[in-house]
């Protein structure tokens, strides 16, 4: 059997608040309903089996609320800003289920009038959104390795190479955490080190948080049946200095490398490092491929029928321009170097895209919560900022 099969240790205290879940039958203002502990779980297990996509479970983490069919064999998880919603993980249920998922969710929100965004919908499934009168805008593109045959021989992988060379002179070994394995307090203190990994790489960003929709964050009783990895010295094994999260797609076939952070000190190719060191043992696992994850805004220049020009001008730009928030390019660079196949992902939106729809994004995503700070050290780097 190719899905990894292991328990995942939760608090279920933790699972009483923060997140709704909308029946069909419900009115706009019943969304604060909270979820039973029960119902979490229920949310888990569908995204482990139904989820095709690498952002799929990050669904399962406290801020998204979801949708369920009428038949309660899939949903979609969602975060909502007044009458825009924002969709993330595509449709998450059996393949014979999705059309009539997604003509619920039309439903749901013509009654409520509400403005509808998928983010990430492969483009084998516009055909689908498209006939139920979805705008579709190409928004990125997935990184996919595909495992079966794969190796590291070859020019291609010469970079690749060299960082793992250099990395295991150092001394550095990489490994898998199991979670559920730990203790109580052994798993709090792993956590209390990731999270400060975490916080320290991300304070230096001008966008100094996890990015909203795009990006997973650290919960400790929501990690689930995420796998960790971590890069340490040899003879060091509590001085972590990378870790990998990664999430399950499709059973268990697919991960993703979700979240990545080294510290400040680790060696140069840590991270590289214990990329390969994750690749491969998910190979010798059977698994089927591992995604790098979507990197946004890359190659959207090329238009489509029926896109918004606006948006593909505004993602071109921030492609070209506006690496200063987001470093698309540099993502681009560093994932390609692994060799995977790109596939383009769209936002796809109903009824279209607007100039409010657009804000609400930006909004969510955490652009006006920048870091004044770390912009003007970046755009004048010679010049000292007050502490």
């Amino acid at each position: 059997m190719l899905c990894r099969s292991s328990p995942y240790s939760i608090n279920l205290s933790s699972l009483l608040t923060d997140t709704c879940t909308i029946q069909n039958s419900q009115k706009r203002n019943d969304l604060s309903s909270p979820d039973p502990p029960e119902e979490r779980l229920e949310v888990e297990r569908c995204a482990f089996n139904n989820g095709q996509f690498p952002d799929s479970y990050l669904t399962t983490e406290p801020e998204y609320l979801h949708f369920w069919n009428e038949q309660r064999t899939g949903y979609i998880g969602y975060v909502q800003d007044g009458r825009y919603i924002h969709i993330v993980g595509g449709l998450i249920a059996p393949e014979e289920d999705k059309e009539e998922l997604l003509r619920q969710i039309c439903e749901f929100v013509a009654q409520n009038k509400l403005h509808t965004n998928f983010f990430s919908i492969p483009e084998h499934d516009l055909p689908l959104f498209k006939k139920f009168g979805f705008q579709a805008t190409k928004f990125g593109e997935n990184a996919i390795l595909e495992l079966k045959g794969h190796n590291w021989q070859g020019k291609p992988y010469s970079w690749v190479r060299r960082q793992v060379s250099f990395v295991s002179r150092q001394g550095i070994v990489g490994r898998e955490i199991l979670l559920d394995e730990l203790t109580i307090d052994e798993r709090t203190h792993a956590f209390e080190r990731l999270q400060k990994m975490n916080e320290a790489q991300l304070s230096g960003r001008v966008l100094n948080h996890e990015i909203g929709l795009l990006e997973g964050k650290l919960y400790p009783d929501y990690f689930y049946r995420r796998r960790l990895f971590v890069a340490h010295p040899e003879n060091e094994p509590d001085n972590w200095q990378a870790f990998v999260a990664c999430t399950p797609m499709q059973g268990g076939r697919g991960w993703a490398t979700e979240m990545y952070r080294s510290t400040d000190d680790s060696v140069r190719g840590v991270i590289p490092f214990l990329f390969v060191h994750l690749i491969d043992k998910m190979q010798a696992e059977g698994i089927e491929e591992v995604s790098l994850c979507m990197v946004p805004a890359i190659h959207c220049d090329k238009k489509y029928p029926g896109d918004s020009a606006t948006t593909r001008f505004f993602l071109s730009l921030w492609e070209k321009r506006m690496n200063f928030l987001f470093s698309v390019q540099g993502l681009y660079h560093f994932k390609s170097r692994f060799r995977p196949r790109f596939e383009s992902v769209f936002l796809c939106v109903k009824p279209k895209i607007t100039n409010l729809s657009t804000f609400s994004f930006v909004k969510c995503v955490g652009v006006f919560q920048l870091s004044w700070k770390n912009l003007f050290r970046l755009c004048w780097p010679g010049k000292k900022t007050d502490s």
